[in-house]
């Protein structure tokens, strides 16, 4: 039985972890993406203007 608990108790420090990752690699991509969106707007605004 302490063999299972602690066969658990990896598994879910592992899934913590994987989570933790996703995690911090979604917000990564979503301010990436949000930060490099408006840069092609400048640019288009300024071909516009020429």
């Amino acid at each position: 039985m302490a063999n299972l608990i602690e066969f658990f108790r990896m598994v879910l420090s592992y899934l913590l972890t994987f989570a933790v990752i996703v995690v911090v690699s979604g917000i990564g991509g979503f301010i990436g993406v949000k930060v490099w969106k408006p840069k092609v707007k400048v640019e288009e605004v300024k071909e516009d203007e020429a």
